[in-house]
């Protein structure tokens, strides 16, 4: 694709054009009204690759009981506007306790799956087929960016595996509406309302009769500020700390 484009560009164009400044979005996650975690979300998007990445840490009364954090990062190529993870990692811990997933994606369509420390022996694993044509979570939410940035609406089915689960997350649209009438928004103004279906399919423990196989959330997705990639400006959803708002709390270019 890279060659294609410099070929419609007058000539000396290709060389002064530089690529768009990496996205930074901030959000802050609430329970029940109180701070628990901040994310960082960095983007940075080409004609033919991205690079995506996250931090989240806990904060507030949640950092009391926990010193958990997570780094997240995934790497890919864009061909025929289709999103091609090549590379995913994970580092996640808590009170010295550090968990890492490695995930390489393959031609096919197959995805090698590297965990320290191994899962667990009696966890139920995904089967290679249920992961051939997954993303990981982060694409995921690229692959939710550019299906909106399509059609305008919430309607996509996403496939996902985290190295140790496989899920679906199916959006559905609910219409447009206003938010950011709170204190602290970075965004104020009309965002697309979506329905989020998290439905499991594999990898995940079922030992509590009353676990969800599906869980539900809501998410408003609008430009974080314009001319940007269309990605959530709030989240809703259901935990085992009650209802959790996640707000987008700053937009940044990076350096």
């Amino acid at each position: 694709m890279v060659p294609v484009l410099a070929l419609l560009l007058p000539p000396g164009a290709a060389a002064v054009a530089e690529a768009p400044a990496p996205l930074v979005l901030h959000y802050e996650a609430y329970a029940a009204g109180i701070p628990v975690l901040t994310l960082d979300f960095r983007l940075a998007e080409q004609p033919a690759a991205y690079e995506v990445s996250g931090f989240v840490k806990a904060v507030g009364l949640l950092r009391l009981f926990s010193s958990y954090t997570l780094n997240t990062e995934s790497r890919g190529g864009i061909a025929a506007d289709d999103l091609h993870p090549a590379h995913h990692d994970t580092a996640s811990g808590s009170r010295g306790r550090e968990r890492h997933v490695h995930l390489d994606y393959r031609g096919d369509g197959t995805v090698s799956a590297v965990l320290n420390p191994p899962e667990d022996p009696g966890r139920p694993v995904p089967s290679a087929r249920q992961i051939i044509g997954t993303v990981d979570p982060l694409t995921a939410i690229l692959a939710m960016s550019r299906s909106f940035r399509q059609t305008g609406r919430c309607g996509v089915t996403v496939p996902v595996f985290d190295g140790r689960r496989r899920y679906d997350l199916v959006l559905t649209d609910e219409g447009a509406e206003p938010v950011g009438a709170t204190a602290g928004d970075a965004y104020r103004g009309v965002a697309r309302r979506c329905h989020v279906d998290m439905i499991k399919i594999a990898g995940f423990s079922w030992d509590r009769d009353y676990s969800p196989h599906t869980n539900h959330g809501r998410v408003w997705i609008a430009e974080p500020r314009p001319g940007a990639p269309p990605l959530p400006v709030r989240l809703d959803f259901a935990s085992d700390w009650g209802p959790i708002t996640v707000k987008m709390v700053k937009v940044d270019a990076a350096k």
